[in-house]
């Protein structure tokens, strides 16, 4: 073979080679990669309602406590942050801290020598709480002193929030987030996953750090941070020495309690302005066209991300990074529409669910939660607003329904991210069930709606006392009143049970059918102000105003 010959053959190979591994990457890069969409948003739409609604609230994130949603949030300058330590000195490496100073005294104590490097442990004690290791502990065990720290934020912090219980140290999915997407399926074992903090914690903020943040912020018993630098950001205030063993204040500094008490101060959010969330830059599993549903036969509730492709959760995370390392944006703030539609809603939803509500208490209930968006019949002289000829009414009105607590986003419009507009997505699906679900049960109990009534259904006793004040009259076909209310109930209970609104599932004060009362001016009598309590609609009238007379009687 000439050298040319052996040239042109070498070439052959090369470019063979070449041509060949090429076609791998085709075949490696074809698959599909999993991207956002409308289609799954408005899907997903109820999950994703309640999932900005209980964001960084312990109670709603504890009623759902698997989380796949990922927020930056930012903790203002001069926020307190505490930190149960082993020793006075500020950590050196990836360790933990507490928006609340009983969770972070649980903590606060040590059980291994001062001088030993509890970071390099694998497993330190110090990252168990204090009860837990006492619980497990032989009565003999030398404890040597802890340390309460007190950290300033002496810049914004910024965070990734990861939703849900997501320090909660289990096998439920309360680590989805975590595991799976941030670390990609380094679950580290199938034992118990408190053993494992330490490699994640170091694990994560090698992530996160790349990505310009300084921690993870995470909720359990309370809401947490992993911190990742503490000689970047904190200004160290305070360390004060925690109690000995044997000491009588060890016990009291230990009390669950007392750190649940703590807490539970924070159902319904952090308070004092800790923690910004920026909604406009929200990643979430619900937004993805992937398998959410439970790995757990026995609860199918416990929506997972493990039930997601290892190569789906990768391009999840992907997308989070890109979205992530943007600036923060804050545009809407979607948490507040939200809080609009629950308190709008969730009483009066509650109610037209319930048993044993009259006729004319639910049709009453109806029409005013509807009479802001429906033009009442003009006459002579009535001035005409947003009508248009041969326009249909009820159309009109259940679009205005619809849009009306969205109303104040579209002023940004423009600026949405991809984000904010998924959300959105979300959002109109959730306001359009809700007052889809109005407008046909005022059909119904109008008598112009289709009732669907179960005929085998058992009969409630307000329905009975409705049909047989009915019974006098003259009987059509169509349905009774009894059978308009009970298809205007089932329709709100199938609604509440799609919304799922976590307040559903708080111990209320008063009945749905009541409402706590204080004086209010001009209504309210002595008793309102002296014992505000529970009061009923036969209890509110416009002569309800005593306490206030002395006042009108003096013309104020």
């Amino acid at each position: 073979m000439t050298r040319t010959s052996a040239s042109f053959a070498l070439a052959g190979i090369v470019i063979w080679i070449l041509a060949y591994s090429s076609l791998d990457n085709v075949f490696v890069d074809a698959r599909t990669h999993v991207k956002p969409d409308h289609e799954t948003a408005e899907r997903n739409g109820h999950h994703i309602f309640n999932v900005i609604h209980s964001a960084t609230r312990q109670w709603g994130s504890a009623m759902n406590h698997n989380g796949l949603s990922f927020f930056p949030v930012i903790v203002p300058r001069g926020t307190l942050l505490y930190h149960g330590a082993q020793a006075a000195n500020r950590p050196s490496g990836a360790e933990w801290m507490a928006f609340e100073v009983e969770h972070a005294h649980a903590f606060a104590f040590n059980m291994e020598s001062p001088t030993r490097n509890a970071i390099k442990d694998a497993n330190p004690p110090g990252q168990h709480p204090m009860f837990s290791v006492a619980s497990k502990s032989d009565s003999n065990a030398t404890y040597y002193r802890g340390y309460l720290q007190t950290y300033r934020a002496k810049r914004g912090l910024n965070l990734l929030y990861v939703d849900g219980m997501s320090a909660g140290k289990t096998n439920m999915g309360t680590l989805d987030t975590q595991d799976l997407v941030l670390r990609e399926n380094k679950t580290l074992g199938k034992g118990d996953p408190l053993r494992n903090e330490y490699a994640r914690a170091e694990s994560i903020c090698g992530i996160l750090t790349e990505w310009g943040y300084d921690g993870l912020m995470r909720m359990e018993i309370g809401f947490e941070v992993i911190y990742c630098d503490f000689d970047k950001g904190l200004d160290l205030v305070m360390a004060t020495r925690t109690a000995l063993r044997g000491d009588p204040s060890f016990v009291a500094n230990m009390n669950l309690f007392q750190w649940a008490r703590a807490v539970s101060e924070r159902y319904e959010g952090i308070g004092g302005d800790r923690a910004r969330v920026d909604f406009s830059s929200m990643v979430s599993g619900y937004f993805f066209p992937i398998n959410i549903s439970s790995t757990d036969p026995a609860r199918p509730d416990l929506l997972r991300l493990a039930a997601a492709s290892p190569d789906e959760l990768k391009d999840i995370k992907m997308y989070l990074e890109e979205v992530a390392k943007k600036p923060r944006r804050f545009t809407v703030q979607w948490q507040a529409v939200a809080d609009m539609i629950v308190t709008r809603y969730a009483k009066r939803l509650a109610l037209l669910a319930a048993p044993n509500q009259p006729f004319e208490v639910v049709a009453k209930e109806l029409e005013i939660a509807t009479q802001a968006y429906i033009n009442a019949p003009a006459q002579p002289g009535d001035i005409t607003i947003q009508e248009s000829s041969g326009h249909n009414q009820t159309t009109e009105a259940l679009r205005a329904c619809k849009q009306h607590y969205l109303l104040p986003t579209y002023l940004d419009r423009e600026s949405w991210s991809p984000q904010d507009h998924l959300i959105h997505t979300a959002m109109q699906s959730v306001v359009s069930d809700i007052c889809g679900t109005l407008f046909a049960a005022l059909s119904i109990m109008d008598g112009d709606g289709d009732a669907e009534v179960d005929v085998d259904a058992d009969v409630d006793a307000d329905a009975d006392a409705v049909e047989r004040k009915d019974s006098g009259r003259h009987r059509t076909d169509g349905p009774t009143p009894a059978d308009r209310l009970r298809g205007s109930r089932k329709l709100f209970a199938e609604l509440k049970e799609r919304l799922d609104w976590s307040g559903w599932r708080k111990p209320q004060p008063c009945a749905v059918d009541e409402f706590l009362f204080t004086v209010m001016w001009p209504m309210g009598n002595s008793e309102d102000y002296w014992n505000p309590g529970c009061r009923t609609r036969e209890q509110i009238d416009i002569d309800r105003r005593h306490y206030w007379t002395p006042d009108i009687l003096r013309g104020l």
